[in-house]
């Protein structure tokens, strides 16, 4: 270690710069080498930039031919649709019918209708309301004859029931001088059959 006697007190010191290392230079560009980095760095970022409009106008092209094949894969299933319902039409409208029948057969066993109002629609097709018979099967004759009974002033008393055990529960035949109107479960369904077919047609 160098020690170094004076003989007044220092006033000031200034290092000039640490011993066997050269001054440490400035920061910012100072040489030819950082002035030549600058253009490069441009270019740099233009490329950058053109790649990625590039790639982006890929993408969008490629998502363009996406939405064209997934449009037209919807409308194909939309034909197929189609064609699969006009092929199975008429299998559509008896499966229909049979799940009415199915419904219908079971309210009448469990006596779920109203005779009253079935008998009443069948009138609307009458030809004629005088000297009317309606046949009705044995039990719901008893229905009938009560209503009858309990509204003596209603139109419907004025009517002649008649039990038939041909007639089907739920299910009436009117007979008038010009005609007879017919209200059986299966001719109802036959309707409802036809009118699905036209329906899809």
């Amino acid at each position: 270690m160098l020690t170094i006697q004076v003989a007044r007190p220092i006033a000031g010191v200034r290092v000039l710069h640490a011993a066997g290392r050269p001054p440490t230079a400035p920061p910012g560009p100072t040489g030819p080498e950082d002035a030549s980095a600058a253009p490069q760095l441009e270019r740099a970022i233009q490329a950058e930039r053109a790649r990625l409009a590039k790639e982006f106008e890929q993408q969008s092209v490629q998502f363009s031919r996406l939405c064209q094949t997934a449009g037209s894969i919807a409308e194909n299933l939309d034909k197929l649709h189609q064609e699969t319902l006009a092929s199975n039409r008429a299998e559509i409208a008896r499966l229909a019918v049979e799940i009415a029948r199915k419904i219908l057969v079971y309210k009448i066993t469990q006596g779920d209708y109203d005779i009253q109002a079935i008998v009443e629609e069948a009138l609307k097709r009458a030809p004629t309301r005088q000297q009317i018979v309606i046949r009705l099967n044995p039990q719901d004759l008893p229905r009938c004859q009560q209503y009858q009974q309990e509204n003596p002033e209603d139109p419907f008393a004025g009517l002649e029931f008649t039990a038939d055990p041909e007639i089907g529960p739920g299910e009436c035949l009117v007979e008038t001088p010009k005609g007879i109107v017919k209200s059986f479960i299966e001719e109802h369904l036959e309707h409802i059959g036809e009118a699905l077919r036209k329906v899809e047609e």
